[in-house]
């Protein structure tokens, strides 16, 4: 299995002229935990997605099986996977990270690709239960309990973001799946960017096969986009 971890975020939001994938946590790259947590899942080779003026990043990764692409443009999660094609097959498998979330637990990596491969899935995603979901993208299931599509906090209705269950972003899928439908994805409406939750709801309304792991820890999704998620993320390491 393939991991790719998209680090193309420009960490403005931390006042950073660098990525913020680099940021120190506990001595080492934020992106160093995130590259550990595919190594112990075995995931090989590991892709690093990057912005045109995150190259930096890659003169303090040497590893032989670390990959490095640029997505000319910051035009969503399913637009960074797409730039990936040249180093992916259609046999291949690929497990989806982020270069800011480095608390995910390899625990829940491996349940995640045993329920992706046990349940001969198409893609397979971790959602997580929150009491304030604030921006979150919603799960929203049918009757069956069965996930019927994933809605950005943006996109959704008043209804549909009272829903706690999240996703957290984080996804195995099966690159024959997947291809086809992010040549032909639309944009979302709202910001013209291409989302991986969109891919998701295709595969879903073509009969495609879904699982899915609720995680107890819901911080293992927490991204780093303040100085103060720095520090919550530091104080979740060491509590840990």
């Amino acid at each position: 299995m393939i991991g790719i971890i998209l680090a193309a975020g420009k960490g403005k939001r931390m006042g950073l002229p660098y990525s913020k994938v680099l940021l120190t946590l506990n001595g080492r790259p934020v992106l160093s935990w995130v590259i550990d947590i595919a190594k112990k899942a075995r995931l090989n080779p590991v892709i690093v997605v990057v912005s045109p003026s995150g190259m930096e990043i890659k003169k303090q990764f040497t590893d032989n099986n670390i990959h490095f692409v640029i997505q000319p443009e910051a035009k969503g999660t399913a637009d960074a996977v797409r730039v990936c094609d040249s180093l992916l097959s259609t046999n291949d498998d690929i497990f989806i990270l982020y270069g800011d979330v480095p608390l995910l637990k390899i625990t829940t990596v491996l349940n995640l690709i045993d329920i992706f491969y046990k349940e001969e899935a198409d893609v397979a995603l971790l959602t997580a239960n929150m009491d304030d979901p604030a921006a979150y993208g919603r799960i929203v299931r049918n009757e069956h309990n069965e996930i019927k599509s994933i809605i950005e906090y943006k996109d959704a209705s008043q209804e549909i973001r009272r829903i706690k269950e999240i996703n957290t972003g984080v996804y195995v899928f099966r690159y024959a799946k997947l291809k086809p439908i992010l040549e032909t994805l639309k944009p979302s409406p709202v910001n013209g960017e291409y989302y991986l939750t969109t891919a998701v709801t295709e595969i879903i309304e073509q009969g495609g096969k879904i699982s899915s792991v609720i995680t107890n820890t819901p911080n293992e999704s927490f991204g780093i986009n303040t100085p103060e998620d720095l520090e919550k993320v530091k104080q979740s390491l060491t509590i840990s």
